[in-house]
């Protein structure tokens, strides 16, 4: 083992491994980068070719190529130093058969599987016709390694068992599922001639995509269905268009990136990687000449993946179809972007068209409109400001709080500044006043996948407290469903509502209050919130008496909502002053903040009293 470790050093070059994962730039005889092990905005990573180490002088750590490797791919020595005998050219010697992990195993099955699936296609003509239809040649199919799996309830796991696997082990590899021996027919009726075995294939009938990890071996698999290219026997036509490989020890979906062990070297040349949804959204590109091209494969973008991603470069460009549903989808992910300090750009393309539809319609054109991406505010600004009017009062208040929180979430003073200098320019309001409206805004983060339809517990656990503020905040939404007409009085306290709330408080404005159309135009995921609201709207009528004045009520819960954001605000700021004067600290600008809150408290307590009077 230590020969090929020694082999191994021999050659390959640091600076050549470690390029394939940070951008390096020259610093003498050595190179430096950011150190991906902690954040810094200062280079203190440094590689010497001459010594073949590296060392990192902000976070102290160190060693050679195999340290690195293992350290950046989160890897046990065994599997790093398969990565690197595979680059280097050496053919490992185990001393010990079982050296060889669990891990190594399944990558075996994984590309027998692989392998199995390229095979299938060249016995599947209608399947090359399609892909051909889609703009594929020949040569894109096999670097790619695009397959087929037979419409077959078992073939690929006979494959593999006279190959020498295991069930348990295929299992494992997340290609077979345990089924019933007898399976229920599409009719509903039991069948023999859907009788399976213990175990049956996962994909069946489905277009393959070998999914890669960063050193480009096969740890999962993504199938598209064809059954509207070939009748099947096995797969009923209700089920997902796409389906993929489940979790395991090998593929997490949270951390892969489809095509980046393709892209990373023309990611970092290019300082940008390109960022899509889908498989064959990279591989079109790809074939047309843009290699820093990457996808999510359909799933919200993780900050694992964003930190991946940020070793090679601080640029993104997100290419997807931006309509409402779409961006909605991938609003958190631009989130995440943002508060990692990344140029996020968007490629505007066709409504409805992706990136293949487009490289496919216009040949050579995509590395083209690359070049004339705007950057996401800028994006927000065109977004907001075609859907509200400025020359109205709500319609100007509304696209403020809008690009305010925005604003608000840039990590940089300057392009804050900025912005908000264009943002008062456009609406003809102050920067003074636009700054003074961005710290009244609420900006914890939540994921919009994370709103519940109502507090959600178990049998035996207590739901969730609610504050005031929430349950009048919840309370308001529902009535605005009633009574649509209202909706425009309430932008004043939009900035004081949760933040979940103030997303759904657009979604009514951008659609006029009709439940219908923000049903269609929010994500899936809040589908089931919205339909609570509607539920608790008529909850609330229907408890009322005859005198109940629906509009009064709106306007009544407007006023508390904002009382209620002025005393949480009074009770955190009376905190933050008893903690710095029990160590010592400064507070006269909180206790000025205290005192100007205090007045606007007492203001609004005042007007209401005159309103009694």
């Amino acid at each position: 083992m230590n020969d090929n470790v020694q082999q191994i050093k021999e050659k390959l070059n640091i600076s050549d491994v470690i390029s394939g994962y940070l951008r390096l730039t020259k610093a003498g005889v050595n190179y430096k980068a950011l150190c991906p092990f902690h954040n810094e905005k200062t280079p203190s990573f440094m590689v010497s070719p001459s010594r073949q180490s590296w060392h990192c002088f902000g976070c102290g750590i160190g060693g050679d190529i195999f340290t690195f490797v293992e350290k950046i791919e989160g890897i046990e020595f065994i599997d790093t130093l398969k990565i690197l005998a595979e680059k280097a050219g050496v053919e490992l010697e185990y001393g010990d058969p079982k050296a060889r992990s669990e891990k190594d195993h399944l990558y075996e099955i994984c590309e027998s599987a692989a392998q199995f699936f390229i095979t299938s296609i060249s016995n599947a003509n209608p399947i090359l016709d399609y892909l051909r239809k889609r703009g594929l040649n020949n040569e894109t199919i096999d670097e790619w390694r695009i397959g087929y799996a037979p419409d077959s309830w078992d073939s690929l796991l006979s494959f593999l068992l006279k190959k020498g696997y295991r069930e348990n082990e295929i299992e494992k590899a997340g290609l077979i599922i345990q089924a019933p021996r007898l399976r229920q027919g599409f009719g509903g009726q039991a069948s023999s001639k859907f009788q399976v075995p213990k175990y049956h294939d996962r994909f069946r009938n489905r277009l393959m995509f070998p999914i890669f990890d960063t050193s480009g071996r096969v740890v999962a698999f993504s199938g598209r269905t064809m059954n509207e290219i070939i009748s099947s026997r096995t797969e009923s036509f209700e089920t997902g268009k796409y389906i993929n490989s489940p979790e395991t020890i090998l593929y997490s979906k949270s951390r892969i990136l489809y095509g980046f062990d393709r892209a990373k070297t023309d990611i970092r040349k290019n300082d940008a990687a390109i960022l899509v949804e889908g498989q064959m959204d990279v591989i079109l590109p790809w074939q047309d000449g843009v290699r820093n091209i990457i996808a999510t494969s359909g799933t919200a973008l993780t900050e694992e993946q964003l930190t991946i991603i940020k070793r090679l470069t601080g640029n993104l460009i997100m290419a997807f179809d931006m309509d409402d549903a779409g961006f909605r989808a991938t609003k958190r992910g631009i989130d995440l972007a943002n508060e990692q300090g990344f140029n996020i750009s968007v490629l505007r393309l066709e409504s409805g068209k992706d990136a293949a539809d487009f490289v496919k319609d216009n040949p050579g054109k995509f590395q083209e409109i690359i070049g004339k991406s705007e950057p996401i505010m800028s994006y927000y600004f065109k977004e907001i400001f075609r859907q509200f009017s400025p020359d109205k009062l709500e319609g100007k208040k509304i696209i403020a709080l809008n690009l305010l929180s925005e604003i608000k979430r840039m990590p940089s003073a300057i392009e804050r500044s900025s912005w908000i200098r264009e943002l008062g320019l456009r609406l003809g309001v102050s920067e003074s006043d636009l700054k003074e409206e961005m710290e009244r805004l609420e900006t914890h983060e939540t994921d919009i996948n994370d709103i519940p339809s109502r507090s959600v517990s178990g049998p035996n656990e207590p739901a969730a407290k609610k504050t005031r503020k929430e349950i009048l905040s919840e309370r308001l939404l529902a009535l605005l469903l009633k009574k649509t007409d209202s909706i425009a009085e309430t932008v004043k306290v939009a900035a004081f509502m949760p933040t979940r709330d103030f997303e759904f408080l657009s979604a009514f404005l951008e659609n006029n209050g009709n439940f219908s159309q923000i049903r269609s135009a929010i994500p899936a995921d809040w589908r089931s919130r919205l339909d609570f609201l509607y539920m608790l709207g008529d909850f609330e009528l229907s408890k009322a008496n005859s005198d109940f004045d629906l509009g009064k009520e709106v306007i009544f819960i407007t006023k508390e909502i904002e009382r209620e954001h002025y005393k949480e605000s009074l009770l955190k700021i009376g905190n933050e002053i008893s903690r710095c004067e029990a160590n010592g600290s400064n507070s006269d600008s909180m206790t000025n903040e205290f005192q100007n809150i205090s007045k606007k408290l007492y203001q609004l307590n005042e007007k209401e009293k005159d309103k009694k009077i």
